[in-house]
C-alpha cells in the first residue's frame, strides 16, 4: 500500500516539478507571465511563484494553462508533446465554474465513502472549515491536496478532470483545412432556434456548451450542493 501521507516535503517536491512543467509549457507557448495570469485572474507575479512552486496550484487553473497553452492537462504530470497556444475562451469563468463543480464532485464522493468533513480535515492538516470552502467553492483546491483526497476516497484523479473542454479546430498538418460537419450534424444544427446556433458557432461559448453537459451529468444531490455553494457566495 502506498504512503499518502501529504508531508510538507512532499508537498514541496510536488510544487516545484509542476511549477518546471508550467514553465516549460508557457515558454513553449511563447507567453509571457503577464499574459498567463490576465487568463487566470491573478498578477504576473503569482504565476511566477507558481513556477517556482513557492505557491500551490489548483486542478481548474491547470486546465485552463493545458487550454491556452495548447496541450491536455495530464501533461503537467506526465510526458506529453506540446503545441500552439489558444487564448480564445473565458478562462477566469471557466476557473470559477470548475472550481465549484470539482466540490461539488469531492463532496459527493465524501458522502458516497462514508467519510466526514473531519476526517478529510485531518489527512490534509486543515481546517474543517477549509474542507467545507473547497466543497462549495470558496476556495481552489491545490493539486496536491486533491491528489491525496482521490486516493482516500478510492477515486482516481481522473474523477475530476474536464475531459470535454472543446478545442476549434484548426487546419489539418497538411495545410488542408479540417473536414466539414457530417450531413446528420447539419441536420440537427438545422432545427435549433437561430439565436441557439449562433451561440453554438461561437468558439468562446464552447466552453460553456461543454460545462452545462458537464453539469447535467451530475446528480440532484450534488447540483443541489453547488447550488447551496452559489447562494453561499452571492449572500
Amino acid at each position: 500500500m502506498t504512503d499518502s501521507t501529504l508531508t510538507p516535503e512532499k508537498v514541496t517536491l510536488r510544487r516545484k516539478i509542476l511549477g518546471v512543467r508550467i514553465r516549460h509549457a508557457r515558454n513553449r507557448a511563447g507567453l509571457g507571465l503577464k499574459a498567463v495570469g490576465q487568463a487566470l485572474g491573478l498578477p504576473a507575479e503569482t504565476v511566477n511563484e507558481i513556477e517556482f512552486g513557492r505557491l500551490p496550484v489548483s486542478l481548474p487553473q491547470l486546465e485552463v494553462m493545458g487550454l491556452i497553452f495548447d496541450v491536455p492537462v495530464t501533461y503537467f504530470w506526465s510526458e506529453e508533446p506540446l503545441k500552439e497556444a489558444n487564448l480564445e475562451f473565458p478562462t477566469r469563468e471557466a476557473i470559477a465554474l470548475r472550481q465549484r463543480i470539482i466540490g461539488g464532485l469531492l463532496r459527493k464522493a465524501r458522502i458516497e465513502a462514508g467519510r466526514s468533513q473531519e476526517e478529510l480535515a485531518h489527512i490534509l492538516g486543515v481546517s474543517t472549515g477549509r474542507i467545507a470552502d473547497y466543497e462549495f467553492g470558496r476556495a481552489a483546491i491545490p493539486l496536491q491536496e486533491l491528489e491525496v483526497l482521490a486516493e482516500q476516497l478510492k477515486r482516481s484523479l481522473n474523477y475530476f478532470i474536464d475531459k470535454g473542454i472543446p478545442v476549434p479546430r484548426r487546419s489539418e498538418p497538411n495545410g488542408h483545412a479540417a473536414p466539414p460537419p457530417v450531413p446528420d450534424e447539419i441536420a440537427e444544427m438545422s432545427q435549433l432556434p437561430e439565436e441557439v446556433r449562433e451561440f453554438l458557432s461561437n468558439p468562446a461559448n464552447l466552453l460553456y456548451v461543454n460545462i452545462a453537459m458537464k453539469l447535467s451529468e451530475l446528480s440532484a444531490d450534488t447540483l443541489r450542493s453547488l447550488a447551496e455553494g452559489l447562494l453561499e457566495v452571492t449572500y
